[in-house]
């Protein structure tokens, strides 16, 4: 099998269906696979998501000429908690910069981890920037100012809703990349028309500004961090 395909592979995971997508180097979907069910509980959903490795996985990797090692999970699901907070910053006189913001991102997700322990972060988004009162973007950079307000929202699944994924696809060796809600994406995705693959890969490469991307790195500043925040622009 080819090594050097350089597919991406979805799978779109909801309470009765389950849609395998292959995205392929030139950004088009070249395969799909459909498994419908019936849903009665949660756990059935794992189970049939293992279900359709089971009888399918061999097959797809043969139509594909591949191995598929890496997934993403788009969740289309109603259990993902969506939270707003936002945190106000005042000085007489300082230049704006992504330190000072990604220092203020910080402090944000230490609250949300603090009250929803039990909760997986799987979108970080800034809906807005207010610079001495005034709306801005994060083009607005080393710019002076006297305040700034940063309204961020947070999605999350549960923990133990992320682990059992990431262990049911395990079995079959494939790690999954990452997880993203299918809420987040059709909000992300507001008039546009394209698939919604199409805008979940634009998000993980990082088109879009106000979706925050976290990498492990060791604390520089807090020591009850265990990530800090990076923008790609």
């Amino acid at each position: 099998m080819s090594k050097d395909l350089d597919n991406r592979y979805f799978i779109i995971l909801n309470k009765d269906k389950i849609i395998f997508n292959c995205l392929n180097n030139q950004n088009k979907i070249s395969f799909i696979k459909k498994y419908n069910f019936i849903n009665h509980d949660r756990n059935e959903l794992f189970k049939e998501l293992e279900n359709f490795f089971n009888d399918n996985l061999i097959k797809i990797e043969k139509e594909l000429n591949d191995f598929i090692r890496k997934i993403y999970i788009i969740a289309d699901v109603d259990n993902a908690l969506s939270t707003s907070l936002s945190i106000k910053y005042n000085l007489e006189t300082e230049k704006i910069n992504y330190q000072k913001v990604n220092d203020l991102l910080n402090i944000l997700k230490y609250q949300f981890t603090k009250y929803n322990n039990d909760e997986k972060i799987i979108h970080i988004r800034i809906n807005k920037l207010l610079i001495d009162g005034m709306e801005k973007d994060l083009s607005f950079m080393n710019k002076n100012f006297h305040n700034l307000i940063l309204e961020v929202k947070f999605e999350s699944l549960r923990k133990q809703f992320v682990h059992t994924i990431k262990k049911s696809l395990s079995k079959y060796q494939i790690l999954v990349e990452k997880i993203l809600l299918a809420s987040h994406i059709r909000e992300t995705a507001q008039s546009q028309s394209s698939n919604i693959i199409i805008i979940a890969d634009k998000i993980i490469s990082g088109e879009d500004r106000n979706e925050v991307i976290w990498v492990k790195k060791k604390p520089i500043k807090y020591s009850f961090f265990e990530k800090f925040f990076n923008f790609f622009n």
